[in-house]
């Protein structure tokens, strides 16, 4: 009997913190193709005159999906120009709300590009611009950031991320005997 608990309590606690280690779905907007630049500088061509591709990428989701919806606040420093899918099936538009549904399931066990968009720079220094947000919002009509999981249709609620434009790193003065210090 004690043997059987024994096993019953190591199963549990492995289940246990499976649980807790699990990651959180999220959508988070990037500058790049390759999915590694979360914030960037303002173009330093004239204002309004440089085109770009901003993409809309889901992580942890873990599973094949089949639908996602979500919107974007492009800020003041994007202009918005049109969205790109990689399906026909898409209701709305990611400034307002976007729904879009996936006739073959899109697998999301990796980073999965949900949609990309057209954007013109409105800004051309960082000077007064630093740390402007672009953010992933909730879909209006459900107020939630979400994803189909494929095929049982289970609502997978995610978060939406922000990413900045002209991201700035806050510092503070110090001594080399502070810094050596935090390592003593």
């Amino acid at each position: 009997m004690r043997k059987a608990l024994t096993v019953f309590a190591i199963a549990l606690s492995i289940a246990i913190a499976g649980a807790v280690n699990a990651q959180v779905p999220y959508v988070q907007i990037y500058f790049d193709e390759n999915y590694s630049q979360t914030g960037v500088p303002c173009p330093t061509e004239p204002v309004g005159t440089v085109q770009s591709t901003v993409y809309v990428v889901g992580h942890n989701f873990n599973c094949w999906i089949m639908a996602a919806e979500f919107a974007i606040d492009y800020s003041t420093k994007l202009t918005w120009e049109g969205d790109f899918f990689d399906t026909d099936l898409h209701i709305g538009n990611s400034p307002t709300g976007v729904a879009i549904v996936w006739p073959l399931p899109k697998n999301a066990f990796g980073p999965a590009l949900l949609m990309w968009a057209g954007v013109t720079w409105e800004c051309d220094t960082c000077e007064g611009n630093e740390n402007t947000p672009v953010v992933v919002m909730p879909f209006p009509d459900s107020g939630l950031v979400r994803a189909i999981r494929y095929p049982d249709e289970f609502v997978i609620t995610a978060v939406g991320m922000t990413s900045l434009i002209c991201p700035t790193v806050p510092t503070n003065e110090t001594t080399w005997g502070k810094v050596k210090a935090l390592y003593n």
